[in-house]
């Protein structure tokens, strides 16, 4: 198939290069940065787009720090690896930016006034508290974009150093000991309480008892689980869990769940987040960069500051409303998922003392159905004084929009991992709630995701 020559002018949502095919159309090429121009492949087209694969570099971008290769042989989860870390904040803030203006219709003069500088990393690299690897032919890494094999990844990038050295201790068990009984690795841990927590992962189709006897037998005469147990205290860490899941289709997959056991030690891992303890189980949410996440919280409690009642929208397993809870605020946590409200209420009792327990209350309800207007006159809970709302990637349903505006707060902090939904939804309650900051913060070194900060008071 004949190569063409793309000049790429700009980053698109997922950090792939987007430029124009001599026919006009938009084509979106992963691998390559603004300013540079490749010989591409075309992959795939539709009618209003094209997605190609750079075969070769004709001309590179300043910002490039590291040799061009194809995507196809590169970690599809870190395409910002190659990019030196000013040029990815700089693209960050950009596209923050942008989404407020092209999708939400915020206008340049506001955005002067309210847009931050972004947060950046102190140190963008070995970042993450939590991995989760694939295991393809008795090797254990980060899968290739769109593609199920794995791809080279320079760990120092994102992992913390424990974890690399489990996964080796993992690779070399394999390569003594075959097996097809492990499809993914999940590790997560703290550098401040120097916890680790080891979770094998299987897709077997079999009865569950069978799988988890043969992981088990896996595991002794290996000697796979005394070995990590030493690499850890060798490294100053503790193995507080070694887990085995069951995770038969996508979906459980996706959202971690299945049948988990516990082969040795909790289920979970303490972490130090904001001054305060939380308690973090198997498969809960839990932001992956703690030092930035802090910075995050920060942003939340500048919101929160004099507000009597605080509300925790999203609130998870409660450690943003904790975090950012002073003496004699009294917070209302709300959450769909039962184990994440249980793990909140657990948390609640680590990280305040008895008499701020008391002030702390977490309810299991979809945020969507909840009546808070009934509540409220009820006497059930209090109105709020501020509203923290932190969604997941596709943002708030049209009808939470509608409840949080109904609750009238003088303030609300909505934390979005997404730019293109916050300006979305920033559109609708800007009808009643002015923006007073705007502030990225990145907690995603080297990958293309970003987290804002947006402070709103009720007009």
């Amino acid at each position: 198939m004949a190569l063409t020559e793309v000049k790429i002018t700009a980053l698109g949502s997922e950090g792939q290069g987007i430029g124009t095919l001599p026919s006009g159309k938009t084509c979106f090429v992963s691998g390559v940065f603004p300013g540079e121009v490749c010989l591409c492949e075309l992959e795939n087209e539709t009618s209003k787009y094209a997605v190609c694969s750079a075969v070769e570099l004709l001309q590179e971008s300043p910002d490039r720090i590291s040799t061009f290769r194809p995507a196809d042989e590169v970690c599809g989860g870190l395409p910002f690896a190659c990019l030196s870390y000013e040029a990815q904040l700089r693209f960050k803030e950009t596209r923050v930016r942008d989404c407020l203006t092209r999708i939400g219709g915020f206008g340049e003069e506001l955005l002067d006034e309210v847009f931050k500088p972004i947060i950046g990393a102190d140190d963008p690299f070995r970042y993450r508290n939590h991995m989760q690897y694939a295991i393809r032919d008795g090797k254990a890494g980060l899968l290739c974009a769109k593609s199920d094999k794995l791809g080279d990844y320079d760990g120092k990038l994102i992992e913390y150093e424990i974890f690399g050295l489990i996964k080796d201790i993992v690779c070399e068990c394999f390569d003594r000991a075959p097996t097809r009984l492990f499809d993914g690795l999940v590790l997560r841990g703290s550098q401040r309480t120097k916890q680790v927590l080891v979770e094998f992962v299987s897709s077997i189709d079999a009865p569950h008892e069978v799988t988890i006897r043969d992981a088990e037998r896996y595991f002794e005469t290996t000697h796979l689980f005394d070995n990590i147990c030493n690499t850890c205290e060798e490294n100053g860490y503790v193995l507080n869990g070694f887990l085995f899941r069951i995770s038969p289709n996508k979906a459980s997959r996706r959202t971690r769940t299945g049948v988990r056991t516990v082969y040795s030690g909790a289920d979970n891992y303490d972490e130090i987040f904001c001054g305060r303890t939380f308690r973090i189980k198997a498969g809960s949410f839990f932001q992956v960069n703690t030092e930035q996440a802090e910075k995050l919280a920060n942003k939340a409690s500048e919101a929160c500051s004099g507000a009597g009642v605080i509300y925790d929208l999203y609130c998870g397993c409660g450690t943003l409303g904790l975090a950012v809870k002073q003496k004699d605020q009294k917070l209302l946590g709300i959450e769909v998922v039962p184990e994440a409200i249980a793990s909140a209420k657990i948390n609640r009792s680590l990280a305040l003392d008895d008499n701020e327990a008391g002030e702390c209350e977490f309810i299991c309800k979809d945020v969507l159905k909840a009546d808070f207007t009934q509540l409220i006159k009820s006497g059930k809970i209090p109105s709020p004084d501020c509203i923290i709302v932190d969604p997941p990637r596709k943002g708030l349903d049209i009808g939470v929009v509608k409840k949080i505006m109904e609750l009238k707060s003088p303030k609300i902090c909505y934390i979005s991992c997404d730019p293109a939904t916050l300006a979305r939804d920033l559109k609708m309650i800007t009808r009643e709630y002015k923006i007073e900051e705007v502030t990225p913060v990145d907690l995603f070194p080297n990958a293309a995701h970003i987290e804002t900060a947006v402070l709103m008071t009720k007009e």
